[in-house]
C-alpha cells in the first residue's frame, strides 16, 4: 500500500470517529429533561418563599425564590419525587415523569399546621330557621378557606326525611338554585365539600317556605322556551315557579278552596285539561276529546264552586267532569254553526256565563244560563268589534268582559282599542272600567279578586307580538296611577 493511501484511510477514520462522537454527545444533551415548579400555601394560594425542594433520586436541593418557584435542569428522563419542606407547613410530596427533551411543571400545595381541614362558615343562606324562603331559592355557603380543585354537593331534605328531596352533585360555585320546593314545608339543607384528599360535611340547617298566598294570582310565563306557571299574589310581592316540565302549561285556574289548579297542556300534544295541587305536583289529565272550536285553543274551562268538578267546552256542546276526570257528562249543546268559546260557573252556584261565536270571529255573543243548561239569554251581542273574556265577581252579581270599542276586524284577529268592562245583572247596566288605560294598548282577560276588591288583567299594545304585561286596579279606578303592574311579559294569565 502506498503512504499516501494509508495517510487518507487513517484520515478518514479519524473524521467518521470525530463526527459519530460529537453527534452521539449532542444527542445525550438533547435527551436530559426539566423540573420548574411553583409552591403555595393551600389555604390562599400564596407563595411560600425560601421553602426546601428536594428532587429525589438526584438528592438535588432547591429553595424557592420570592415568588414559589424552582427549576432544575440536565435531568435524566424517569420517574422523580419532588419533596418540599417548609417550617410550620406539612411537608408534601409528589410523583413526576421527566421526558426527554421536556419540562415538566409541577405545583405544590402546602397545608398549614393544624389545618388539617377546611370547615364552612356560618355565612348561609338561606340562614338557620330561617322563614319564608321562596319555593325556588338561591343557597348559598363559605369555606374559612378553599382548596384548590374542591367541589360542592348539596342536599335539600324534608324534615324527618333522611333521603334528600333535592341534590345537587358537582358543583364548582358556592350557590346553586334549588327549584321546586313546596308551599309551607319545612325543610333542611346541607353542603359537602370534597378535594382529592378530603370531605368536609357541614351541618344540617332548618328553614321553612312561605304560605300560599292568601290572595293569590296565577300566570303563565316562558322559562326556557318552555311555558311555566307560577303563583304571586296581589301585590306582586314574589314570584314563585310552581312548575317545572319540558311541555308548555298555561291558563292556570285556581280552584275556589285555593288547593287545585286547572291548567292546559301541550304535554300530549293537542292542548287537553289537567289538575294538579298548588305545588305542581300530583297531575292529572282530564279530558281525551277536544277542548277547542272555533277561535279557541282549550281556553274555555272554569271550576264550580265546590272546587271540585270543572265545567268545560268542545265544539258546541258544554261538559262538566270531576278534577280526578271521572263522572263526564254534557250539561248542553247549542246549534252546530257556533261554538263555545269561554265560560264561567256563578260561585252562586245559580248561572252559566259563556261566550260563543260563529265562523267569522267577531260574531261572537255573551249568553246567560242555568248550570242545566236550560233559560239561556244573550246578554251582550250585535257589536263590530272583539267581544271576549266572560267572568263573574265573587258574588255572582257581576260580569266582567272585553270589548274592542274601536269595532276593528281583520283576519288576524288584531285589536286597537280592547276595554274592560263590568256588566251588572240586576239591571244590565254595562260600566266601562278602562278610562285610563294608556292609548294604543289593549286591556284583556279580566277577571275580580277572591273579594273583588280588585280586577287583574293584562295590558297589550295593539300590535302584533307586543309583550303582555300583569296589571291589577280597583274596579272604580280614577287615575292611570292606580292601575299596578305585576309582572311583565306573561302567556294567557288568569287568576
Amino acid at each position: 500500500m502506498k503512504p499516501n493511501n494509508l495517510i487518507r484511510i487513517i484520515t478518514l477514520i479519524f473524521i467518521t470517529f470525530f463526527f459519530t462522537y460529537c453527534t452521539e454527545d449532542k444527542l445525550g444533551t438533547r435527551q436530559k429533561g426539566m423540573i420548574n415548579g411553583r409552591i403555595l400555601d393551600e389555604r390562599d394560594q400564596t407563595p411560600v418563599v425560601d421553602a426546601e425542594v428536594i428532587i429525589s433520586p438526584s438528592n438535588v436541593t432547591l429553595t424557592t425564590d420570592f415568588m414559589g418557584y424552582f427549576e432544575k435542569g440536565e435531568l435524566d428522563p424517569g420517574e422523580y419525587t419532588v419533596s418540599v419542606t417548609y417550617p410550620g407547613f406539612i411537608n408534601e410530596s409528589e410523583e413526576v415523569l421527566v421526558s426527554p427533551d421536556e419540562t415538566t411543571t409541577v405545583i405544590i400545595y402546602l397545608l398549614r399546621t393544624g389545618d388539617n381541614s377546611f370547615e364552612f362558615t356560618d355565612s348561609i343562606v338561606p340562614a338557620q330557621n330561617q322563614e319564608e324562603v321562596l319555593l325556588n331559592p338561591v343557597f348559598s355557603w363559605e369555606l374559612g378557606y378553599y382548596p384548590p380543585s374542591v367541589t360542592y354537593t348539596l342536599e335539600v331534605f324534608e324534615s324527618g326525611s333522611q333521603q334528600a328531596y333535592r341534590r345537587l352533585e358537582n358543583l364548582t360555585d358556592t350557590f346553586a338554585v334549588v327549584t321546586g320546593l313546596h308551599f309551607g314545608t319545612d325543610y333542611q339543607w346541607r353542603v359537602t365539600a370534597q378535594t382529592n384528599n378530603e370531605t368536609v360535611t357541614g351541618n344540617l340547617h332548618d328553614f321553612s317556605t312561605l304560605a300560599f298566598p292568601e290572595n293569590p294570582v296565577m300566570y303563565a310565563k316562558r322559562v326556557d322556551g318552555i311555558s311555566q306557571i307560577f303563583v304571586t299574589d296581589i301585590n306582586g310581592s314574589s314570584h314563585n315557579q310552581i312548575t317545572h316540565n319540558n311541555y308548555h302549561s298555561w291558563r292556570p285556574l285556581l280552584n275556589p278552596q285555593n288547593d287545585y289548579v286547572g291548567f292546559l297542556s301541550t304535554r300530549d300534544l293537542n292542548p287537553q285539561l289537567y289538575t294538579m295541587d298548588i305545588n305542581g305536583e300530583n297531575i292529572i289529565k282530564l279530558t281525551n276529546i277536544p277542548t277547542g272550536g272555533y277561535y279557541n285553543k282549550g281556553v274555555g274551562f272554569s271550576w264550580l264552586p265546590d272546587g271540585e268538578r270543572l265545567v268545560f267546552s268542545s265544539y258546541n256542546r258544554l261538559y262538566r267532569i270531576n278534577r280526578d276526570g271521572s263522572g263526564l257528562l254534557i250539561i248542553t249543546a247549542i246549534n252546530p254553526e257556533r261554538h263555545f268559546r269561554e265560560v264561567d260557573w256563578s260561585p252562586d252556584n245559580d248561572k252559566i256565563v259563556a261566550l260563543t261565536v260563529g265562523v267569522n270571529r267577531y260574531d261572537a255573543r255573551i249568553v246567560l244560563m242555568n248550570i242545566n243548561g236550560s233559560g239561556m239569554e244573550e246578554i251582550v251581542s250585535g257589536l263590530q268589534g272583539a267581544l271576549e273574556n266572560p267572568g263573574f265577581s265573587s258574588d255572582g252579581q257581576q260580569i266582567l268582559y272585553t270589548y274592542d270599542v274601536s269595532g276593528f276586524q281583520s283576519s288576524e284577529g288584531r285589536q286597537l282599542d280592547a276595554r274592560i268592562f263590568q256588566y251588572t245583572r240586576e239591571n244590565g247596566e254595562i260600566t266601562d272600567l278602562s278610562q285610563h288605560k294608556p292609548a294604543g294598548t289593549n286591556d284583556l282577560a279580566p277577571r275580580f279578586t277572591n273579594n273583588d276588591n280588585q280586577i287583574v288583567f293584562y295590558n297589550a299594545r295593539n300590535l302584533a307580538g307586543s309583550s303582555r304585561n300583569l296589571y291589577i286596579m280597583p274596579p272604580e279606578t280614577t287615575s292611570a296611577n292606580q292601575r299596578i303592574l305585576l309582572v311583565e311579559d306573561v302567556e294567557m294569565p288568569d287568576w
